[in-house]
């Protein structure tokens, strides 16, 4: 045999404890498997969630956080640009960010908080639909 293939004096001590007393070994398992789970329960970052309080009539600037406009539609809820241009229907207006508005409603549906407001400046001015509350900055 190898010095490489043969374990140091000290590990090899550890190594005859472990066979020879299963007490040790069951001890030295246990300590691994808290130590995996303390790990587990006390991992990843806290959830970050911006929470954006605003109230019916106030002024609200509409802002998209992901760039672009600010997508308002008919009713609350999750519709994507390529579907409001098939359903012309559900489609209100696309805001520039910026936007000034006035905020008439707020609901919440499945879990996602929306409000619907009502624009007044830029090309829809005047007009009034629903957006995702995180797309509302309060003035």
């Amino acid at each position: 045999m190898s010095e490489e293939n043969n374990p140091s004096k000290p590990a090899q001590g550890i190594l005859d404890t472990l066979k020879s007393n299963p007490k040790a070994l069951y001890a030295a398992i246990g300590a691994v498997l808290v130590i995996v789970l303390v790990l587990a329960m006390s991992g990843g970052g806290e959830e970050v969630q911006i929470k954006t309080t605003v109230s019916v009539g106030q002024q609200v600037t509409l802002d998209n956080p992901n760039g672009g406009g600010s997508h308002l539609t008919t009713m609350p809820g999750l519709i994507s640009t390529s579907e409001a241009e098939e359903d012309q229907e559900q489609s209100v207006c696309v805001t520039k960010a910026g936007t000034k508005a006035t905020v008439e409603e707020e609901m919440v549906v499945g879990q996602l908080p929306f409000v619907k407001v009502k624009v007044l400046d830029g090309d829809c001015q005047g007009k009034s639909g629903w957006t995702s509350k995180v797309n509302v900055k309060g003035s």
